[in-house]
């Protein structure tokens, strides 16, 4: 092979981490808007249930989502999204 066709492969394999990077980056940002969303729907939810044990189980759900949530916006930054 010439030396341009074995750079160039070369190249394509290290691009090849990028690309896995970047995908994950694109999941991750998807999930996080669904978290988001579905966080701010348990808070409607919430504020609609009154008192007793149906809001305090809905503040448990929410207090898990916004977690994972925040969880889920550390590794964004560790992987070097946004």
């Amino acid at each position: 092979m010439k030396e341009k066709k074995l750079l160039a492969r070369l190249g394509a394999y290290l691009d090849l981490g990028a690309k896995r990077r970047k995908k994950q980056v694109n999941e991750l940002k998807e999930l996080l808007k669904k978290l988001r969303k579905k966080e701010k729907a348990m808070i409607g939810e919430c504020r609609k249930a009154g008192k007793g044990e149906e809001r305090d189980m809905l503040e448990k759900r929410y207090l898990i989502l916004h977690a994972q949530r925040l969880k889920g916006q550390k590794a964004l930054k560790k992987i070097g999204g946004k």
